[in-house]
C-alpha cells in the first residue's frame, strides 16, 4: 500500500468542494501511480475524463503501461496516452495521460474543453514553460467558461505557497513518501564540472563501491549528458568486464522505446542492473530494485541568448530538491544508499528549487500559444514566473519575420496554422511555406529530423543534406544504410514517424519518396531559410570558415568540414556562443536562393561615403538583410541631398578639415568663442555649435558643390563671418581684435588660447611705455603678455604689466644684461623709448 493511499479520502473531498487542489507528496507516495486510478470513479467526475500532464515522453508511455496493468486491461482502454506522433485512447479512456505540448494545442482548439473533468499537473516543479502556459490557459478557461473544471497540481518537491496564491488560495495537502534510511557520502573536490576525465574517474570510484559483493540491488547513475553517458558506461564495461552478474544500461530520452524498457523492467536472467541516465529517470519513471544512487550533481541546461536568437546547452549544478529526488530513488524498497560526487559545502551551496524554464528558453512558442489565445500584452498576462521581457520581444519579432504574427502582435493565418503542427514555430514556418509537393515531402523530413535531434553518434561535418541523403539510404535498405552511416536507429525511425505524421497533418502524399542529390541541394537551403532568416551566414573573406550572421553574431565552421569555403550557409544549429560559436548544422546556398526565399525581407539602400583614394563621396546601393550585406552597385550620379547628408555625417567625424579650413578661419573661430564667454552681449559660438547649424551657415551656400575637391575652394572664412549679424561682427573686431599695436606701432598677432586666454608674444624691448596692460573683452580681461629675450625666448609671463615694471623686471633685467650686453636693459623701464632691442652705437 502506498503512503498516498491513507490520504486519498481527504483528496476526493477536497476536489468534490473545490476546484484547486495543491498536492506536495515526497518520493515514493504513489502520486503518480495510485492517486490517478483512484479519481476516475469519483462521483464529481461523472461522465467526463481525466488529464494527466507528464514531462516526458518515456514517463508518459511507462505511467500509462503501468496503470493499465494494475487494471488488468492493455494501453487504451480505461487508461490511455498521447505523446508526440503516438496515440493510444479510445471511446472508454478514463485517464489520458499526455505531454504538455498536447495540452497546449487541445486548448488552442478547444479552449471549453467539455469532456474534460480534471486536469492533473504532474511533477510542476519541473516548471517547464509548457506546463507554466497550460496551467495558465487552464485557469483562464476555469475562471471564463468552465467553473466546474478542476486542477490538480502535484509534485514532491514545490513551492506550494506559490502555486497555491497562484491559484486563488488554493488547498494544500501534504503526503510522507515511502522511503528507507538513504545514507549520503560526499566526495571532497568539485573539479567534476570542469573535467569530463574526473567525471569518469569518480564515477568508476563510487561504482567500485556499491558494487561489492556484500551488497545487492540496481544502480542508478545520474550524468548530464547523452555524452557523459557514453563515455561512462564505456569505461565501466571495460572496468567490470570480468563481473558477468552485472549489465550496464543507458537510460534518455533519444533511445528507441525497446531500449528504454530494458531500463525500466528488472533483468530477465537476474542480473544487477547499473543504470547510466539523465535527470529523465528523477521523477515519474517507476524503476524497480534500485538500491544505489551517484549522483554527479550536474544537468544539461538549454540557455537563450535574446541576443543573437541562439540557445547553448550548459552544464550546471542541480538544485536541493533535485538532489533529494535523486536521493531518494536509492530507498524505495530498502536502506539504500547515495553517493554524491561533490562536496557537502557545494550542496548547501545549491538553490533550493529547480530554476524556471521560462527564464531562460527561447519564448518562440509560449509568444505564438499566447498571440494565438488573444494575450499579446506582456503585462496584462498572469504569470507564474515572468520571463525577462527582452526573450519575450525578440520572439515576437521572430514570429513577426517569419509571417506568423502581424505588426500588431496578431496571429496571421499561417500563425494560426502553425500554432496546430505540434512544431517550433520555424519548422512549422517552413513546413507551411513549402509550395511544391516535393518541397513539402523534403520539408516534413527536414523538419522532423532537426525536432528529433541529429541522427549521427559522431561529427561528420554539418552538412544537413549528407543527414538527409543518410535518411534516403535508409529507408531503401536499413541494413545496408547501418554499415554504411553513422546512424542512430531509434533517432532516424522516430524521425520517419514524424514525418509521416507531418504528412499526414499537411495532407501531403504519404507515399515513401526518395529524395536525389539535386534534389535536396536545390530545395533543403531555401527551405532552411524560410525557418532561419535570422541565420542566414556570409563567409567573412576567402580561405576562411569564419562567417558573419544576419543576427549581427559569429560563427565559425572547422577548417575540414566540407561545407568549409561556402558563400553562403544558413544555419539550423549553433552553440550560441556570445562572440562566434562552432557551427553544428547547416546548409550551402546560393545567392539567388536567398533572394527567393526571404526577397520581401531584404533592403534595398543607397550608402554613400568617403573614398580615400579617390578623396570623394562615393554611392553604392546595397542589398541588405539586417547585418548583411548581398550585394553592392556603384551609383553614378549622386543627388545634392545625398552629398549634403554624407558631407554633415563626414563632417561629425572627419571634422572641419575636409573645408578649406584655413589658419584665418581657426583664428576667427577662437576669438568668436573666447568672446561669447566673457561677454553676455556676444553670442555663444563652439565647434559643436557649427556642425549643429551646419544645415544653415554652410549647406545652402553649397548646392552647386558636386565633390571634395569643389568643396575646398568654397570660401568658408566668408561663411562664418555670415553667422554674425554686422554689429556682431563689429564687437567681435573691438573686444577681441587680431592683433595688438605696440607702443613703437608694432603689430602683433593675439594668440586666443583655449587654457591661457588671449596671449601676446612679443620682445620686452617693445613694451617699453606701456604702463599697464590693455583690456578687451568689454574691458574685461588683460592682456597676458609673453615677454621675449633678444632670442625670442620666453623670460617672462604676465597679465599685469605695471606690477612687472615696478617689481619682477629689474631681476629680469640684471639677468640679461650678463647675457646680452649689447642690448637695452635700462634702470628706468617707464622713462625708455620704445623699439629696438639693440643700444645706439655712440659717434
Amino acid at each position: 500500500m502506498f503512503p498516498i493511499t491513507q490520504f486519498l479520502p481527504q483528496v476526493l473531498e477536497s476536489l468534490s468542494h473545490y476546484n484547486n487542489l495543491v498536492l506536495q507528496a515526497e518520493p515514493g507516495a504513489g502520486k503518480s501511480t495510485a492517486l490517478p486510478l483512484s479519481l476516475i470513479d469519483a462521483e464529481w467526475l461523472g461522465d467526463k475524463t481525466i488529464v494527466m500532464l507528464e514531462p516526458r515522453r518515456v514517463a508518459a508511455k511507462s505511467i500509462a503501461h503501468y496503470l493499465a496493468k494494475q487494471l488488468g486491461e492493455k494501453v487504451g482502454g480505461r487508461v490511455g496516452y498521447q505523446v508526440k506522433n503516438d496515440r493510444k485512447i479510445s471511446k472508454g479512456t478514463k485517464l489520458e495521460i499526455v505531454t504538455e505540448g498536447i495540452l497546449t494545442r487541445r486548448l488552442q482548439s478547444d479552449p471549453e474543453l467539455s469532456d474534460v473533468g480534471l486536469i492533473i499537473f504532474d511533477e510542476m516543479h519541473e516548471r517547464s514553460i509548457h506546463a507554466d502556459l497550460a496551467l495558465m490557459l487552464a485557469l483562464e478557461v476555469q475562471q471564463t467558461i468552465r467553473e466546474d473544471l478542476k486542477l490538480l497540481v502535484m509534485s514532491a518537491t514545490i513551492d506550494t505557497d506559490l502555486i497555491s496564491a497562484y491559484m486563488d488560495n488554493a488547498a494544500v495537502i501534504k503526503c510522507p513518501g515511502r522511503a528507507y534510511p538513504v545514507s549520503v557520502e560526499y566526495s571532497q573536490k568539485d573539479t567534476i564540472r570542469s573535467h569530463a576525465s574526473n567525471l569518469s574517474s569518480a564515477v568508476a570510484s563510487a561504482l567500485e563501491s556499491v558494487l561489492s559483493p556484500d551488497k545487492c540491488g540496481d544502480t542508478l547513475v545520474f550524468l548530464p549528458g547523452q555524452a557523459d553517458i557514453k563515455r561512462c558506461l564505456s569505461e565501466a564495461v571495460n572496468m567490470f568486464r570480468d563481473q558477468p552478474g552485472l549489465v550496464f544500461l543507458p537510460l534518455y530520452g533519444g533511445l528507441s522505446i525497446d531500449q528504454q524498457e530494458r531500463a525500466l523492467v528488472p533483468d530477465p536472467s537476474g542480473k544487477r542492473r547499473i543504470i547510466f541516465t539523465t535527470n529523465i529517470a528523477e521523477t515519474s519513471l517507476t524503476i524497480e530494485g534500485v538500491t544505489a544512487v551517484i549522483d554527479s550533481g550536474l544537468e544539461k541546461v538549454l540557455i537563450y541568448d535574446p541576443a543573437s536568437g541562439m540557445t547553448r546547452l550548459d552544464t550546471h549544478y542541480i538544485s536541493k530538491a533535485s538532489a533529494e529526488q535523486r536521493k531518494g530513488r536509492a530507498g524505495r524498497i530498502q536502506a539504500g544508499a547515495c553517493i554524491r560526487l561533490w562536496s557537502e559545502a557545494k550542496y548547501h551551496s545549491l538553490k533550493d528549487y529547480q530554476g524556471e524554464e521560462i527564464l531562460s528558453a527561447d519564448l518562440a512558442n509560449l509568444v505564438l500559444d499566447l498571440c494565438q489565445w488573444g494575450l499579446t500584452d506582456y503585462h496584462s498576462i498572469n504569470w507564474l514566473t515572468p520571463p525577462p521581457i527582452a526573450h519575450f520581444d525578440t520572439a515576437k519579432d521572430l514570429l513577426v519575420s517569419i509571417g506568423l504574427l502581424t505588426d500588431k502582435g496578431k496571429a496571421t493565418p499561417l500563425g494560426e496554422k502553425a500554432s496546430k503542427l505540434g512544431l517550433h514555430p520555424r519548422l512549422a514556418a517552413m513546413l507551411l511555406q513549402a509550395k511544391s509537393p516535393i518541397e513539402q515531402a523534403i520539408a516534413c523530413e527536414l523538419a522532423a529530423y532537426i525536432s528529433e535531434g541529429d541522427i549521427f553518434y559522431n561529427r561528420r561535418g554539418v552538412d544537413i543534406i549528407e543527414r538527409l541523403i543518410a535518411i534516403q539510404d535508409y529507408k531503401a535498405d536499413k541494413k545496408s544504410a547501418m554499415q554504411s552511416w553513422p546512424l542512430k536507429a531509434a533517432i532516424v525511425e522516430q524521425a520517419l514517424t514524424a514525418s509521416r505524421s507531418l504528412k499526414n497533418i499537411i495532407k501531403a502524399s504519404t507515399k515513401p519518396t526518395f529524395f536525389s542529390l539535386i534534389e535536396l541541394q536545390e530545395h533543403v537551403g531555401k527551405l532552411l531559410l524560410i525557418a532561419y532568416p535570422d541565420r542566414l551566414a556570409k563567409r567573412r573573406s576567402d580561405n576562411c570558415g569564419r562567417y558573419q550572421m544576419a543576427n549581427g553574431r559569429g560563427a565559425m565552421l572547422f577548417d575540414d568540414d566540407p561545407l568549409f569555403g561556402a558563400d553562403w550557409l544558413v544555419i539550423s544549429d549553433c552553440n550560441g556562443q556570445k562572440k562566434e560559436g562552432h557551427i553544428y548544422a547547416a546548409a550551402a546556398l546560393a545567392l539567388d536562393d536567398i533572394h527567393e526565399s526571404i526577397g520581401h525581407l531584404l533592403v534595398e539602400e543607397s550608402v554613400y561615403q568617403l573614398d580615400d583614394k579617390k578623396q570623394n563621396i562615393v554611392g553604392r546601393k546595397l542589398s541588405r538583410y539586417r547585418a548583411l550585406t548581398l550585394s553592392t552597385k556603384p551609383l553614378a550620379n549622386i543627388p545634392p541631398e545625398a552629398f549634403h547628408a554624407c558631407l554633415n555625417t563626414l563632417l561629425q567625424s572627419e571634422g572641419l578639415k575636409l573645408l578649406n579650413w584655413t589658419p584665418k578661419c581657426e583664428c576667427w573661430l577662437a576669438r568668436a568663442i573666447w568672446l561669447g564667454e566673457v561677454l553676455e552681449s556676444f553670442p555663444k559660438i563652439s565647434q559643436s555649435l557649427l556642425f549643429e547649424t551646419i544645415d544653415e551657415w554652410l549647406l545652402p551656400y553649397i548646392s552647386d558643390v558636386k565633390s571634395l575637391a569643389q568643396l575646398k575652394k568654397v570660401n568658408i572664412y566668408e561663411l562664418l563671418v555670415g553667422i554674425l549679424s554686422w554689429e556682431q561682427q563689429q564687437l567681435l573686431e573691438q573686444e577681441a581684435p587680431l592683433v595688438y599695436v605696440t607702443p613703437s606701432d608694432k603689430k602683433v598677432p593675439i594668440v586666443y588660447d583655449k587654457n591661457q586666454g588671449p596671449t601676446v608674444s612679443v620682445r620686452l624691448q617693445e613694451m617699453f611705455g606701456e604702463l599697464e596692460s590693455p583690456k578687451i573683452g568689454g574691458n574685461n580681461v588683460p592682456l597676458r603678455f609673453e615677454l621675449l629675450s633678444p632670442a625670442q625666448r620666453p623670460i617672462q609671463t604676465t597679465s599685469d604689466l605695471a606690477n612687472f615694471w615696478n617689481t619682477s623686471y629689474f631681476d629680469v633685467a640684471k639677468e640679461m644684461r650678463g647675457r646680452y650686453p649689447r642690448h637695452r636693459w635700462p634702470e628706468q623701464p617707464l622713462l625708455e623709448k620704445p623699439g629696438h632691442s639693440i643700444k645706439h652705437r655712440r659717434r
